[in-house]
């Protein structure tokens, strides 16, 4: 069985701040590239764009995004006493659809009481029910008309309104984000949503008071969309699937980034990032010994029904063990295999989103799933004397003339620091690209 070839090189450092690349082509074949840049947890307070027409052999000058200065953040609501912020909002059409001729969009939007510097630690760190998201979705017909529109999972909501910015059928109803907008093979289109644990609950005809008690506002399941395009109508049938959810005993923050991918046997494989975090603001009823692992699901109807999620598991039939980290799948063009990218974690180690290294792929199985365990393959480790440094904010870019997979990852916590401690180089970080080579079978 031929090897994976990984090769690696540093793009840069930053000494102040987590500093990340992510490229992505569109339909004309133009790279684009995005910088970001964060010294607050789990937010960009600044963002660059740029764009290359020969594959990044030259470039255009970067321009500014956004950028956090001293004359305000970037998401600040106008005339809110309590600083709340917006991040986000309605969605723009960025995938074209072949089959209907209309380019579709989907966006979350992210609302902030007392703005994320304040409102998203109190709910991280005191339980407080601070962040509301929505999600959105766009069309726009070979015609030029354009269509956006919340997404309603309840009646009684109303979209975002600067003059009445606290409305709460705005901030209480219709809780969920949306993304991951993407093409199945059959060609109708598919995005996830992620309503509340209180709002999945209700969907589901659940009592949530019994399935998730635990803080149930400030965590998410999934409902996976089909778009099907309806040629008498000239419009999408939208079809929903079960809500696919964890208990709190089984995930503190029941699931998320959930990547999913159908197999040659026809089977839609999906695995998901729970949590084993024990947290008492939470009034989490994990126990404090759960293990932690990535948890899959999957339906054999289109995506239209999924099974309970489950521990996901190796050929050997041994489990998943994995912290709360990012994950993907990826096909390779050159070999035609499906493979999986993520940490893979000793047991005892785990407890919430750490450690996260080392970072490997590992092969997946075409007809149930799991991963074959003798393929798995590290592609980034520590180096000696690291504990703390996460190797998991990675994405992922193929050539599309070439087939061949770049990635790109942001080491952070370098110094083995607490991010935003206040100490010279906690926020130090190191952005490095990744180049695989694939073994194809004689």
């Amino acid at each position: 069985m031929g090897q994976i070839r990984i090769t690696s090189r540093m793009r840069s450092f930053n000494p102040d701040m987590e500093e990340g690349f992510t490229r992505k082509y569109d339909n004309d074949g133009v790279l684009h590239e995005y910088m970001g840049r964060a010294n607050e947890c789990d937010y960009a307070c600044e963002s660059f764009h740029r764009t290359s027409k020969d594959k990044g052999q030259t470039w255009s000058e970067w321009e500014t995004v956004f950028k956090d200065n001293s004359g305000g953040r970037h998401g600040a609501v106008p005339d809110s006493p309590d600083g709340d912020e917006l991040i986000g909002g309605p969605a723009s059409p960025t995938l074209y659809d072949p089959i209907s001729g209309c380019w579709f969009g989907v966006r979350g939007s992210a609302y902030y009481l007392k703005g994320h510097n304040v409102g998203y630690f109190a709910m991280a760190l005191d339980g407080e029910d601070n962040v509301r998201f929505h999600g959105y979705y766009a069309i726009r017909y070979p015609d030029g008309r354009e269509v956006s529109k919340m997404i309603e999972l309840e009646e009684g909501g109303a979209d975002y309104d600067p003059a009445k910015y606290r409305d709460p059928n705005f901030l209480d109803k219709n809780r969920c984000q949306a993304g991951d907008l993407h093409i199945l093979p059959d060609g109708d289109l598919c995005f996830y949503i992620y309503p509340s644990v209180t709002l999945g609950c209700k969907i589901a005809g659940i009592d949530v008071n019994s399935y998730f008690p635990s803080s149930p506002n400030l965590h998410c399941g999934l409902i996976v969309v089909r778009a099907h395009w309806d040629a008498e109508k000239s419009d999408y049938d939208f079809t929903y699937s079960n809500v696919i959810m964890l208990s709190d005993v089984q995930s503190s923050r029941c699931i998320m980034e959930p990547h999913m991918v159908t197999l040659k046997s026809g089977r839609m494989l999906l695995v998901v990032r729970g949590s084993n975090y024990t947290h008492e603001p939470w009034n989490t009823r994990i126990s404090p010994r759960a293990p932690g692992f990535k948890w899959y699901t999957f339906s054999d109807d289109g995506g239209r029904t999924f099974a309970p999620l489950m521990p996901w598991h190796f050929d050997t039939r041994e489990v998943v063990y994995s912290s709360a980290s990012i994950h993907s799948f990826y096909r390779s063009k050159q070999n035609g295999k499906l493979y999986w990218i993520g940490n893979v974690i000793e047991p005892q180690l785990i407890f919430a989103n750490d450690p996260r290294f080392p970072l490997q792929i590992c092969e997946v199985n075409e007809e149930y799933g799991y991963l074959i365990k003798d393929t798995l393959t590290v592609i980034e480790t520590v180096r000696e004397g690291q504990w703390k440094v996460e190797l998991s904010n990675f994405n992922l870019l193929e050539d599309p003339d070439t087939g061949k997979l770049e990635m790109r990852m942001t080491k952070i916590n370098i110094n083995d620091a607490e991010q935003g401690m206040g100490k010279p180089g906690d926020w130090y970080s190191e952005a490095w690209e990744y180049f695989f080579e694939f073994p194809v079978d004689e």
